[in-house]
């Protein structure tokens, strides 16, 4: 009889056991003036920063009751090249809070609101607590040259999300 009462709750406990609740998607993509690229004389490089018209959102929700509220997380960014200059710098910072989700007030979210460098290994960029819709991202190329020479350079921007 024991054994049954212990195989019925370990069912029970599989059936309602969640992986994976909170989910983090983007919109948006991130353009570049290029009219910044000015060489004035013959022989000079360019010496322009670049930062990115418009914004990408980043959003952390999920579709279980229980994590709506208190559930706690830290997101990490890295980049995975695919044609990219070593030389040249991809910056990311968090440019607003966003809004909560189902409710109003302030949502609760810290750091990464400062340019930080993105490099291949996963890096931590800011925290919050609770879901939060349409955060705001701001990017940033430096490091730009003309001995890179005429090419696509191409990377794609990676966000992870980890609870606490």
């Amino acid at each position: 009889m024991r054994k049954y009462i212990v195989l019925i709750v370990l069912c029970f406990f599989a059936v309602f056991a969640r992986a994976q609740g909170l989910q983090l998607s983007s919109s948006g993509m991130a353009t570049f003036n290029e009219s910044q690229l000015v060489v004035s004389e013959a022989g000079e490089d360019i010496s322009a920063i670049l930062e990115s018209n418009s914004s990408v959102f980043i959003s952390i929700y999920s579709f279980y009751f229980w994590e709506m509220h208190n559930v706690k997380w830290r997101v990490y960014v890295h980049k995975t090249d695919i044609d990219w200059g070593e030389a040249i710098n991809l910056e990311v910072k968090r440019d607003g809070k966003g809004r909560k989700f189902l409710s109003n007030g302030t949502p609760n979210i810290h750091d990464g609101n400062s340019f930080s460098r993105l490099t291949n290994n996963p890096t931590y960029f800011f925290r919050g607590k609770g879901l939060i819709l349409d955060i705001p991202l701001a990017f940033r190329l430096s490091n730009l040259s003309l001995a890179l020479g005429a090419s696509d350079f191409e990377t794609d921007v990676v966000f992870t999300i980890y609870d606490d």
